[in-house]
């Protein structure tokens, strides 16, 4: 009895020992050592391509035109109506050429050549109504004086007109080619 008992426990012992060792060094060999482990599963890639004759437009692509929020410079009318920005047509008043109200002036030839700023806007330099000779200057060095203000270059194509001569009290963002009558612009 006692020698069953001894095989039972050494059976036990061994059975858990198998259940828990540790996989044997040929399971994880590295390959080319004759002791590779089974095969792995290869994974197969497919391409697909696919001509494109006509790629759709992108409906909101962002408008990267000079302007103040929606409206921007070389807008049409058709563009500045379609936004419902304004309810100009070329009925309304103007000198043939460009038709104008309080916020846009927008010329046949050259779509929007004039944008005036809302009173409460800053220029990304910081110059708005209210803002001094002085603060124009140091905003924009390059500023030279007119008849109406100041007016500063943005780039090759646009400018500033900061209205007023000792403090700004419009500020207008002007295309350089318009052929507006200058009442328009």
């Amino acid at each position: 009895m006692k020698r069953s008992a001894a095989l039972v426990a050494i059976a036990v012992a061994f059975g858990i020992s198998a259940c828990t060792s540790t996989p044997a060094p040929e399971q994880n060999a590295a390959p080319g050592t004759g002791q590779e482990s089974a095969p792995t599963v290869p994974v197969v890639t497919e391409v697909v391509t696919a001509t494109v004759t006509n790629p759709p437009q992108a409906q909101d692509a962002a408008d990267d035109r000079l302007g103040y929020g929606a409206l921007k410079l070389g807008m049409t009318l058709d563009e500045v109506r379609a936004a419902g920005l304004t309810d100009l047509t070329w009925d309304s008043d103007g000198d043939g050429l460009c038709v104008g109200d309080d916020k846009a002036a927008i010329s046949k030839k050259h779509g929007v050549v004039r944008i005036t700023l809302p009173k409460d806007a800053r220029t990304s330099k910081g110059i708005g109504v209210g803002s001094s000779h002085a603060e124009v200057m140091a905003a924009y060095p390059d500023a030279s004086e007119y008849r109406a203000g100041w007016s500063a270059n943005i780039g090759d194509m646009a400018s500033y007109a900061f209205i007023g001569h000792d403090e700004v009290t419009d500020v207008k963002m002007r295309a350089s080619s318009a052929d507006c009558a200058e009442f328009l612009l």
